[in-house]
């Protein structure tokens, strides 16, 4: 027997197609049947004064540091100096059962904050949890580090095992090459060869700071001194000097490539980004970028020229927490070229791109599957999208994964009709 559920509110926004005032969501056996204007109001729920959107993806997050109360550092500390703070917090936290705790905590708050999909770069904590238990659909792309050809090997060994958990897991396995200055260059083939071979995606951080784009240039400055001091640092493990472009070209050979953060790539950069927009995406951390000081970011300038942007909160240490919507709203008020609209795409569909899910997630389509976030506003009716995204007052009140009630905000579940508090009382 079929299970359908018929949810209306005030404000339907697919994403891929226009907005429906007064729409219904019909979801079938956990997939979306249709998307319209409300014509009959029988056995519909009415969700009353709510926006429901397609599911947030947030396309990069290091779960890892879900307990920390603040972020680390300070505000507009270079990144190297944070770098040496997030060493010594990994060595501080010792057990791994607690990295395991907090990775199950910013999956439990991502729900809470309507994310339905996340990109997690992954540490040995992630094997441990079980995302199911959270609800959310999860990408685990294993952090691979090593310049010297011992930790090469290592990380290709790992890279193998954890791409070898395809098919029975929760969740589904990419890999991450970690940046420029951590990786050598034979890791990064070897990353991008099985990527291609296996059809697993991968992500890099790439033009995160100045301080990389002179560390790439000279083989010199604060990564290096960095490095030394680690004595990690194998001259022969990258070649004498190389740009962002370069990387882009090599990760181009994968299977689906994320770049992460991308803060300083330049035009001819972006340009590559967006001719390989069908398998290549930059990821924007709009609160992490701001906490660094960086210059506007050229999320707005690649959308233009065609290319796909992603949005990721990053992790609590760089970031106050790991709330999608607030990620989303602080872009829309504080990126002085991109439009709501853009930023909403983004943190969904944009996402969804990125991880090479936009057939099944991304947007509230007929036969996509029904992963949706309900948002309310405080004391007033819901209005446009612009005004939606922009507002302070605007709230996640539930997130829906396959059709099923993930999270219900309880103050607004108890303002629902007798239908649909009966609907949502298991969740809350």
């Amino acid at each position: 027997m079929d299970n359908v559920v018929r949810l209306r509110a005030r404000l339907v926004i697919p994403v891929a197609t226009s907005t429906i005032a007064d729409g219904v969501v019909t979801i079938r056996n956990g997939s979306i049947a249709e998307v319209a204007a409300c014509s009959d109001r029988d056995g519909v729920l009415d969700l009353g004064n709510v926006a429901i959107l397609p599911g947030l993806v947030n396309a990069h997050t290091h779960l890892e540091f879900s307990d920390l109360a603040r972020p680390l550092g300070h505000s507009g500390a270079p990144l190297v100096d944070w770098i040496r703070d997030v060493i010594a917090q990994r060595v501080d936290r010792g057990d791994e059962r607690r990295v395991e705790a907090a990775i199950q905590a910013g999956l439990d708050e991502c729900v809470r904050t309507g994310t339905t999909t996340i990109g997690e770069i992954a540490t040995d904590g992630w094997r441990g949890v079980s995302p199911y238990r959270a609800a959310v659909r999860a990408t685990a792309f294993r952090e691979l580090r090593g310049m010297s050809p011992e930790r090469v090997e290592t990380a290709r060994a790992a890279a193998e095992e954890h791409l070898a958990e395809d098919g029975r897991r929760s969740w589904r396995p990419g890999l991450s090459p970690h940046a420029p200055y951590s990786v050598a260059d034979a890791l990064v083939d070897e990353a991008v060869a099985l990527s291609a071979s296996r059809g697993a995606p991968l992500a890099m951080h790439l033009a995160e700071s100045l301080e990389e784009i002179e560390f790439m240039r000279t083989r010199g400055g604060a990564f290096r001194t960095l490095l030394d001091d680690l004595r990690a640092w194998h001259a022969a493990a990258l070649a004498p000097e190389c740009a962002p472009i370069d990387y882009l070209r090599r990760l181009a050979g994968a299977s689906r490539a994320l770049v992460v953060h991308g803060n300083y790539l330049d035009a001819e950069s972006l340009e590559f980004l967006a001719a390989h927009a069908e398998r290549m995406a930059l990821v924007y951390c709009p609160r992490t970028h701001a906490y660094f000081g960086h210059p506007v970011h050229p999320a707005a300038e690649l959308l233009r020229r065609g290319g796909v942007v992603a949005l990721g909160t990053d992790s609590r240490a760089s970031n106050p927490d790991l709330d999608m919507w607030a990620e989303l709203r602080f872009a829309a008020q504080h990126h002085p070229d991109l439009r709501p609209q853009d930023v909403l795409q983004m943190a969904t569909l944009g996402g969804a791109k990125a991880l090479g899910l936009a057939e099944s997630i991304g947007s509230l389509l007929g036969g996509r599957r029904a992963d949706l976030t309900v948002v309310a506003t405080t004391g007033r009716a819901i209005g446009d999208v612009e005004q939606l995204v922009a507002s302070d007052d605007t709230r996640v009140v539930a997130t829906i994964v396959d059709g099923a009630l993930r999270f219900v905000d309880r103050d607004w579940g108890e303002t629902l009709g007798e239908q649909a508090r009966r609907w949502i009382a298991p969740s809350m």
